[in-house]
This record gives structure tokens, sequence and C-alpha cells, in this order.
């Protein structure tokens, strides 16, 4: 950073809801060193990917990650939900056609 310091936000704590970039997430811990600030975000984004936890380590840059409000994570919620239950009916229609195939 150039010889700055770095300087958390008061906001950035465990089990605050963040925007990041596109997508939206809660914090599960922050780790602060000299040279930069390290935010692990859970995320139904993640879990819809089905990373390990659905937690990433990310690095804190002003603009990128933001405060949001719990409204915001409740629709993220939902879209997920609406994308889950999508695939479940198409997985149930796939089991049905394969089971006329053989």
């Amino acid at each position: 950073m150039d010889g700055q310091t770095t300087n958390k936000p008061d906001w950035l704590v465990p089990g605050a809801f963040v925007k990041v970039q596109h997508w939206y997430g809660v914090v599960e811990d922050v780790a602060v060193s000299s040279a930069r600030i390290m935010v692990l975000v859970k995320s139904p984004k993640g879990i819809w990917r089905n990373q390990r936890d659905a937690s990433e380590w990310l690095e804190y840059l002003e603009g990128q990650i933001a405060p949001a409000d719990k409204s915001e994570i409740e629709r993220e919620v939902e879209v997920h939900v609406k994308r889950v239950q999508q695939m479940l009916k198409d997985l149930d229609a796939f089991k049905d056609l394969a089971s006329f195939t053989h």
C-alpha cells in the first residue's frame, strides 16, 4: 500500500451484511495486517456454486465491498432458492426421461 496504513471501517465486523460487487453475503471474519484487510464472506452465491463452506476470503477494497441491508440479503437468498427449485424440476424431468429410455 505504498507506506499507507490500513484502516478498517467500523461497520466491517463479523455478522455484517455486505454487497460485494454484484452479489451479497455476511461477514464471517476480518483479518487486518499493516498491508491489507481480508474479509471472509459467506454467501448464497457460494452455496449455489457448491463451494466447500460457501465462504471465501476477499481483500477489502473500498467501493468493492460495501454495507448492505438485511432485505437485500433476503432477496438474494430468494433468487437462489428459485434457481434450486428449478434445478430440482429439471432433474425430476430428466429422471423421468431417463427411466423411459432404458
